[in-house]
């Protein structure tokens, strides 16, 4: 079994091999510069949507890209509106505000016919005061980014795009433009920095430097008939694990990195239940993919499943499955099977494993428009109970613990996210903060702490990132920044993030408030594609997609420990 799945990713390698044309004066070397002239940050900018196959292109492409082939046909940066806006080289202004080419409010439009391109600058303050035919220098301020809504509290950024001479062709910016592109990616994204996987060609378009040009009027290239994740609009809340504390690493902790796969295999993997081996979609471009098993010593575990879709619950008692809507949760020591009503929307077992919780939306919510209503339901596992707790305008859902959940909402054009925790037993809503430009929301195990970021504050101070409780104690600010993951119920791992420096893992205690590596830039090079990373479920072992070979790494951390509540993972196949 283990040669059939290492030949199978081999042969999937290929699929890496082929990238997109650009004109040959471009080939040898990335001509052009990053838009901006400060370095990334909270106070500054992100990168918020890369080109192409993207999931928002994914979700949004029939509304906002159906003229470019359904991808998202430029880059995406986060700034406040205002920020100064500059060349990405030597060249001469084109067009200033034709709206022709879209990205309103304000565009601007550069030629640069020494290298072969055109570069698009949209969603602009105001209108650019360069004109045409004035020649403009590399890194020259040529206008400031701003909001699509035109109200610079509900989508602040700017939308850049490289085009061919006659426009016709847009070209990935991303290998045109000297950068640290794995740094980049691993915060600030607007959802969810993966690109989707068609299940039919599972390894296609899967790299920052693998999406295909955009032909304007072309036809649509991800009207995927199976695709992961599904869409956005039938996902399940984010998982909360129980309470449990792993294993301390320590001086004589392995910390070992292990290259679990072949290069180009396989983006969007998850942790098995007991976080000793991990599983990912894989198969040949045509077939439908299966996932496979693949141990943290490199063995494979069982034959391929066909079925995909499932999530097993924390205690490990039940197998919940969703397959185009339908969901059925299936008792795994008696073969007992229950049919759940949902609506299409796919559920999420408490940390107790007691109940299901899912959110219904009955509409696409798209950026910029009114939200949908949102439905909040609950049920027991096997379905009965079946409730509708509320509705609310847009905004989210996921458990805090058996009987509370975090409520989060954020009124159209507004910056603003309120946290509000609700208690199924009373029906109470409890206001617990209300956060502007707050990204990063996430629950730790038992529910009780949660970490969050916080960018483009007032005062650039506020900015950083964040750990509270869910009881009301004001938030205190952490003495790191970087994309991190919970590890236990009381700490975390985390990427440092800022351009010029290597990437590494390192570990924060957040009760002892002590920061050690796991991993020596010097010695242990480390690169993740897509902020493409997670802990195991135990918290022994970390696994990420590299950005220098595209294949899956581990890094052990400690050896297995029994845990509390036995099963230590709401484990599925989000990853």
């Amino acid at each position: 079994m283990r040669t059939r799945t290492l030949a199978l990713v081999l042969v999937l390698v290929c699929a890496f091999s082929s990238v997109p044309t650009v004109p040959a004066s471009a080939q040898s070397a990335r001509p052009f510069s990053l838009p901006f002239n400060t370095p990334p940050g909270p106070s500054t900018w992100f990168l918020g949507q890369q080109y192409g196959n993207t999931s928002g292109a994914y979700n949004l492409g029939k509304y906002w890209y159906a003229a470019g082939q359904g991808l998202h046909f430029g880059i995406d940066f986060s700034a406040p509106c205002g920020t100064p806006v500059v060349a990405l080289a030597d060249g001469v202004v084109d067009y200033a505000d034709n709206l022709s080419f879209g990205s309103a409010p304000h565009n601007l439009i550069i030629s640069h016919g020494d290298l072969g391109y055109t570069v698009l600058y949209g969603h602009l303050l105001t209108r650019p005061t360069v004109v045409r035919g004035q020649p403009v220098k590399h890194g020259e301020v040529v206008a400031q980014s701003g909001d699509p809504d035109e109200t610079c509290t509900s989508r602040p950024h700017l939308h850049l795009e490289v085009r061919s001479m006659d426009y016709r062709t847009a070209y990935n910016p991303a290998p045109l433009i000297d950068a640290d592109w794995a740094m980049l990616s691993s915060m600030g994204h607007f959802d969810s920095n993966n690109f989707v996987k068609d299940l039919n060609a599972p390894n296609r378009w899967q790299t920052i430097d693998s999406q295909p040009e955009v032909h304007f009027g072309g036809r649509i290239l991800n009207s995927f008939d199976d695709s992961w994740p599904v869409r956005s609009r039938f996902q399940p809340p984010s998982a909360t694990l129980p309470l449990f504390l792993a294993t301390p690493v320590t001086e004589s902790s392995p910390l070992t990195m292990t290259r679990l796969t072949q290069p180009g295999c396989c983006s969007w993997a998850w942790w098995s239940p007991d976080g000793e081996s991990v599983q990912m979609w894989d198969g040949l471009e045509g077939q439908r993919a299966a996932v496979y098993t693949v141990r943290l010593d490199g063995s494979t575990d069982g034959q391929p499943d066909q079925q995909g879709f499932k999530q097993m619950s924390p205690d490990g008692r039940f197998v919940l499955y969703w397959n185009n809507g339908r969901v059925s949760v299936t008792q795994r020591f008696d073969g007992a099977t229950s049919q759940i009503v949902t609506g299409s929307a796919w559920p999420r077992f408490s940390p107790g494993s007691q109940r299901l919780l899912w959110q219904r939306l009955p509409a696409d919510s798209i950026p910029g428009s009114p939200p949908p209503l949102t439905e909040i339901w609950i049920s027991n596992v096997d379905g009965s109970g079946r409730t509708l707790l509320m509705t609310q305008s847009g905004g989210s859902v996921t458990w805090l613990d058996e009987d509370r959940l975090l409520l989060s909402r954020r009124p159209q054009n507004s910056l603003t996210t309120s946290l509000i925790v609700y208690t199924i037993s009373t029906g109470e809503q409890k206001p617990l903060i209300d956060l502007k430009s707050m990204r990063g929301l996430s629950v730790g195990p038992s529910g009780r702490l949660l970490l969050f970021y916080l960018a483009f504050q007032d005062d650039p101070n506020a900015n950083g990132m964040y750990v509270m409780d869910t009881f009301g104690n004001p938030p205190s600010k952490l003495p790191f920044f970087g994309s991190v993951r919970w590890r236990d119920s009381l700490s975390v791992v985390y990427i440092p993030y800022g351009l010029n420096q290597p990437m590494q893992f390192r570990l924060y205690d957040l009760g002892a408030q002590t920061d050690r590596p796991l991993t020596d830039p010097q010695s242990q090079r480390v690169s993740v594609a897509n902020d493409d990373w997670s802990v195991a479920p135990n918290g022994q072992a970390v696994m990420w997609w590299s950005a220098d070979d595209y294949a899956l790494w581990t890094l052990r951390l400690s050896q297995p420990s029994v845990m509390e509540n036995g099963r230590p993972a709401d484990a599925d196949s989000r990853g």
